[in-house]
Parts: C-alpha cells; sequence; structure tokens
C-alpha cells in the first residue's frame, strides 16, 4: 500500500524485509527471535498510529491545518 508518505512507507518495506529475514535465519536463536518480536510489535504500533493519524485527520479542518502547516514552517525555517 503506498500512501502519501513516502518516508513512512520506506520504513514499513524496511521493517517488513527485516521480518522476512529474521524469520528465515532466527530458529531457536533467542536474540534473533527477541528482535523479530520487537520488529513486529513496531509494525503493529506504526499501523495503529497510522490508523490514529487518518481518524485525526478526518476531524481537522483542511484550511485550517494549512495555516497551522505554514506557521510550523516558518518556525522550522527561523531555526
Amino acid at each position: 500500500m503506498i500512501t502519501d508518505n513516502i518516508t513512512f512507507d520506506k520504513l514499513r518495506s524496511d521493517i517488513d524485509l527485516q521480518i522476512e529475514v529474521l524469520n528465515a535465519i532466527a530458529a531457536d536463536n533467542p536474540i534473533l527471535n527477541e528482535q523479530l518480536r520487537l520488529l513486529l510489535e513496531s509494525r503493529e504500533m506504526m499501523f495503529f498510529q497510522e490508523m490514529e493519524m487518518q481518524r485525526l485527520e478526518g476531524l481537522i479542518d483542511q484550511d485550517e491545518l494549512m495555516e497551522h502547516t505554514a506557521l510550523i514552517d516558518q518556525q522550522t525555517d527561523d531555526l
């Protein structure tokens, strides 16, 4: 699934690849299995975060969002 957020898509893709590799090599190695568990948990949390962001975007007036985005961009440029 490709969204407007390419960075998020790349991160998810990288995590999926790491999960795939760890699934193939982890076997009974406790360290690799723990890393696999953490990656799976991270992927799940990213999924829930994305859903929450979409829910919140639905609650925000788009005109108001653009005003806040412009202010944030301006403050970032000032730093």
